[in-house]
């Protein structure tokens, strides 16, 4: 299967990611895990942009951020990863309005361009 920008998706541990790079990250977070330096991987997190409203009588859907990686390293930090073949606008968009939303959120984008 293939997305709209080329990426093929690939399954990994039983897990079908949307892209080859979103799968090698994946693996090796596992490694930084058995090492000990991470201690918790979460798959496609999501921040909610805005909730979802009524405006002029016509309902608004809510607004999600959804990413690849939500990843809590052992020293308690925390951090957001992105992985993106692509920096579409829509893409650049939402990245800087949850970084609005989530100031004290670390949100890191892996961007081939």
């Amino acid at each position: 299967m293939v997305s709209k920008y080329n990426a093929k998706k690939v399954e990994f541990n039983g897990i079908v990611f949307d892209s080859k790079a979103e799968a090698e990250y994946y693996e090796l977070l596992l490694k930084k895990q058995a090492l000990g330096i991470i201690k918790e991987i979460e798959l496609q997190p999501v921040l909610n942009l805005s909730p979802a409203f009524e405006y002029f009588g016509k309902k608004r859907r809510r607004t999600d951020y959804k990413l690849d990686f939500r990843i809590l390293y052992s020293d308690g930090a925390e951090v957001y990863i992105d992985i993106k073949g692509m920096a579409t606008e829509t893409a650049k968009i939402k990245r800087k309005w949850a970084e609005a939303t989530y100031p004290a959120k670390h949100i890191i984008w892996l961007c081939k361009s």
